[in-house]
């Protein structure tokens, strides 16, 4: 019956999207509720400029495949097809272009630049991919090294190593992704050696498929799937030094399990946060596990099967957005994995993309990279979405009555959002007030939360009345042992006129 319930006002929302879509917007606006059910809501973004090569008054972007923004605003894009680094400051105009480069005395350049990563420093590091190595660039685009091909005795003679993209902590220590490699990420020291590989995605074992491999011919094991783990296809890293890596080997089937069962194991995620031993300590806390669209069309649609991760931005609160590069949506959620807002879409008009590739973040606003379009749309935040960003980050710095009242502000926006009653919830929880923090938990279907709340307002009412129930206790004894004299005396009376009677 729920099932049924879901279904048909799915099927009524998808139909009515274009009516919930305001004039501007070029994409529909919606959530998701506790029971998987699309919502609409405002517009949290909506698209502001875009910025190409005729706009820079430079030659157009060609298959461009990655942007980056560095801690100083500057915005770098691999323009691939062209093979050069294009460098934008925050007011999006041209720095300058670094398409070659002094390497020992002779002039080098790049062959299909597919990844970039910028220091506190201001060092560029440059994944080369056609010339199968990194290339480290001091601020000012001055050749500093080159890092190739790792060497070590468990890497396979015949790997052909192609990065595609990197990112490089406080330790200097490199994490490479590259294509074919599905042992997870590979790791350098701050001098290029290699150290290892970390961070590869747990293997779903299937009993009945092993024991069939033990049995079967050598010809029907090379035709049978590998027991491998999946290939990463994007790498990021917060403040803190988490790695955050992306990719879009994980099957329907594995969707539809953890979107079903609101499954927390990493097996089935699309999206992972690793540690320094590259243990998965992304939180899955929200309704749904963090797997972007919820509800979507099996097969014999364009944007047909699940949402296809591709990139992922993170802001200094821990808020961290990815890049839906099948669908064109950027699904945006907080620490805890709650999903706070979506934009974008596949399409034709301003904010929509044909194939997107890379996300950031700049200021409050984001840039999309779209290698189809060779184009950067820029989008800024409306009140709405400024309103949800700004009540999340107040809970985490622990200014809980301001959040609680940006939360209340949202709601006037709209009165469907569970996460703004949960916000609340969690706020008021935070302040002590558990009888107020269960109301606003049941309104956001927080059941856990509810529960946590409820056995500390339970607790808060016995240490309120703790003496009254003493006392309530100490008056029943004494009443009941009374009680208990005065039968025993009546019956003893009762006894004794038997006997005069007698």
């Amino acid at each position: 019956m729920r099932f049924k319930r879901i279904l048909a006002v799915s099927i009524i929302f998808i139909l009515l999207c274009p009516a919930v879509v305001h004039a501007d917007d070029p994409y529909s606006n919606y959530t998701y509720d506790f029971w998987g059910t699309p919502v609409p809501t405002p517009a949290a973004y909506v698209p502001e400029m875009i910025v190409d090569g005729v706009s820079l008054g430079i030659e157009p972007f060609n298959k461009p495949s990655d942007l980056f923004v560095g801690p100083d605003n500057k915005i770098y894009v691999a323009d691939s097809g062209n093979n050069r680094i294009v460098v934008m400051n925050d007011d999006w105009k041209l720095v300058r272009i670094i398409s070659s480069f002094n390497k020992e005395g002779s002039k080098d350049s790049f062959k299909n630049p597919s990844g970039l990563f910028v220091t506190q420093d201001g060092d560029l590091y440059v994944a080369d991919t056609d010339n199968s190595r990194i290339v480290h660039l001091d601020a000012d685009g001055k050749f500093v090294r080159e890092i190739g091909r790792p060497v070590s005795e468990i890497i396979p003679d015949d790997f052909k190593y192609y990065p595609t993209a990197l990112v490089v902590d406080k330790a200097q220590r490199i994490y490479i992704v590259a294509l074919g490699c599905n042992q997870g990420l590979i790791e350098l020291d701050s001098e290029g050696d290699f150290v290892g590989y970390t961070g590869a995605s747990k293997v779903k074992f299937n009993m009945v498929d092993y024991v069939w491999k033990m049995i079967a011919t050598d010809e029907q094991r090379e035709k049978m799937t590998n027991f491998v783990p999946t290939e990463y296809n994007n790498i990021n890293i917060d403040n803190d030094g988490f790695i955050y890596v992306t990719t879009s080997g994980v099957s329907l089937e594995d969707i539809d399990y953890a979107i079903s069962t609101r499954s927390k194991d990493d097996r089935y995620a699309p999206i992972r946060k690793l540690n320094p031993t590259g243990t998965d300590v992304l939180r899955r806390n929200g309704y749904f596990p963090p797997v972007g669209d919820i509800v979507f069309r099996s097969r014999g649609y364009a944007e047909a099967g699940n949402s296809q991760f591709y990139d992922v931005c993170i802001d200094d609160s821990g808020i961290y957005s990815v890049l839906d590069k099948k669908k064109g949506r950027i699904f945006t959620y907080d620490v805890d994995g709650n999903l706070l807002y979506i934009f974008g879409g596949i399409g034709n008009r301003k904010g929509n993309f044909r194939d997107p590739v890379a996300v950031d973040v700049i200021g409050d606003n984001y840039a999309v990279l779209d290698f189809n379009l060779n184009q950067i749309t820029v989008f800024r935040p409306t009140d709405y979405g400024r309103l949800v960003k700004e009540a999340v980050e107040l809970h985490l710095t622990g200014r809980y009555d301001e959040s609680a009242a940006r939360w209340e502000q949202v709601l006037k926006y709209n009165a469907n959002c569970e996460l703004a009653y949960v916000g609340m919830g969690k706020a008021y929880l935070r302040k002590d007030e558990f009888r107020l923090a269960m109301k606003y938990f049941k309104l956001g279907n927080k059941r856990d939360y509810y529960s946590k709340a409820f056995d500390l307002y339970r607790q808060e009412v016995i240490g309120d009345n703790f003496g009254l129930v003493v006392l309530a206790i100490i008056v029943l004894y004494i009443g009941s042992r009374i009680l208990k004299r005065i039968r025993t005396g009546k019956k003893a009376r009762i006894k004794a006129m038997g006997k005069v009677e007698a």
